[in-house]
């Protein structure tokens, strides 16, 4: 009956979780929404003002319609979009007889309508995220109204399948004291909120005894976390800062890395007293520690020695046949905010500190790896919220030819990701059709692309600063 119980309870935890992401689906939904209702705006008032200049192009303005959420149709190369089983019978109309006059404004006009559309397809998302979201609840409501306890003569299955990652600390409370000794596939804990502490946990990598974990050979994954940290548009300098990690115990026989933080910035972090006990190289890895205020002492493996800390550049975009970008250092406005100041080490001394944060990098011997130094980063995440592909491209003539040889490269980079063809086909019409929004809303319609535009903004920008 315990075991029934436990059972239950993990149920009602699980429908829980599903419905709170389902609610961050629909907050960002709703987010989406509001940018293209201001890129709408924006369109709106530019057809106005060509249209006062230009008067005889008024006959050509096509009204602006709010299309429902059930009549909106997905992007094309969206993997949303739906296969047409039958070939469409209606004839495209013959543009106006002045439209060739006109250009600009027949643009307007496309751009405006394709915004009203993903207005409709985004407001569907919303409804369908947040109608799921609400039923997830009221089930798990549901089981606990009923006392959690199924019927005697109900068999608890025996087998499930594990968790890829175990607590997210922008869902569930970030753990404290608790022993975390469930099975897991790929991270234990994602630290995903600036402010938290992880404290006084017990990390046990238990599934490397199972037959899941024997079958799939996870002891030799090199990529698994026990604590990863995870920024907001981690690929685009996304920050967390005032995180503490301290009295944790991680206990892996296999490849298990500690803390890790491969892309973003991270500020003000405290890392102490902490045990792990694995058999990565990577026991303590930051890539992007900034700032005046950052403590890491007295972290040691089982035997009671120190642990080596490995500190790397902050990266940009990722690693997607573009290669690395990193930041070596940056410009002189920027050091108090994002230089790489010394660690606060008590009375470890730096021995054991392998700070490589100004170092060249030469990760990536296939597309070359790209390192800046004096990188005016401050004004760089502006310009990310505001340059948009249209003009970038205007800035770099070069750019539109290496976007097209990096469409062709990425194929190779990923042949073993599930709808290959779909992914590429996003990108390529997201690059096609969503030049006019920033940088820094590209993932709404393709996150290869977004990556690829924050390395390319990234290099720009750097060369213009020179």
């Amino acid at each position: 009956m315990g075991d029934a119980i436990t059972s239950a309870q993990s149920n009602i935890q699980a429908l829980r979780t599903q419905a709170q992401d389902l609610q961050l689906k629909a907050s960002k939904a709703q987010e989406y929404i509001d940018q293209q209702q201001t890129r709408r705006d924006k369109l709106l008032a530019e057809r106005d003002a060509y249209v006062k200049q230009n008067p005889s192009a008024a006959v050509l303005v096509t009204t602006s319609v709010a299309v429902e959420p059930s009549a909106a149709q997905e992007p094309s190369g969206c993997l949303f979009a739906a296969k047409s089983k039958t070939k469409s019978s209606t004839k495209t109309a013959a543009p106006p007889a002045n439209a060739a006059a006109h250009p600009k404004l027949m643009q307007l006009n496309t751009q405006i309508a394709d915004c009203d559309n993903l207005i409709g397809v985004w407001q569907k998302r919303l409804q369908e995220y947040t109608s799921m979201a609400e039923k997830l609840t009221n089930d798990a409501n549901t089981l606990e109204q009923r006392g959690q306890t199924p019927p005697t003569n109900t068999q608890t299955p025996t087998t499930t399948t594990p968790s890829a990652v175990l607590r997210r600390t922008d869902i569930h409370a970030p753990p404290q004291n608790e022993v975390l000794d469930q099975g897991f596939t790929a991270d234990a804990i994602h630290v995903r909120r600036s402010d938290q502490k992880i404290t006084g946990n017990t990390i046990r990598d238990s599934i490397l005894d199972t037959e899941y974990g024997k079958t799939h050979d996870l002891a030799q994954q090199a990529h698994r976390d026990a604590i990863q940290l995870i920024p907001a548009d981690q690929f685009a300098a996304g920050e967390l800062e005032n995180l503490t990690i301290s009295n944790n115990t991680i206990e892996s026989t296999g490849k298990l890395q500690g803390i890790f933080g491969s892309d973003g910035v991270f500020r003000n972090l405290t890392i102490r007293d902490n045990v792990i006990a694995t058999a990565s190289d990577h026991k303590i890895t930051l890539n992007g520690l900034v700032g005046t205020a950052n403590h890491i002492e007295n972290n040691r493996d089982a035997s009671g020695q120190l642990l080596a800390v490995q500190l790397n550049p902050i990266r940009l975009g990722g690693n997607l046949a573009t290669g690395n970008v990193w930041i070596l250092s940056v410009s002189a406005a920027d050091a108090q905010q994002y230089g790489y100041h010394p660690i606060i080490t008590g009375a470890d001394g730096v021995q054991h500190i392998h700070d490589a944060r100004s170092t060249p990098q030469q990760r990536d011997r296939v597309n070359g790896d790209v390192n800046l130094t004096d990188f005016p980063l401050g004004e760089y995440k502006q310009q990310l919220r505001s340059m948009t592909i249209a003009e970038l491209l205007a800035q770099d003539s070069t750019l539109d030819t290496a976007v097209n040889a990096w469409l062709v490269r990425i194929v190779g980079v990923l042949p073993g990701s599930p709808n290959i063809a779909a992914r590429i086909e996003q990108t390529r019409a997201a690059y096609l059709a969503q030049r006019e929004i920033a940088i820094s809303a590209l993932a709404a319609h393709s996150a290869d692309l977004q990556n690829f535009f924050i390395q390319a903004l990234a290099k720009w920008m750097a060369e213009q600063s020179k």
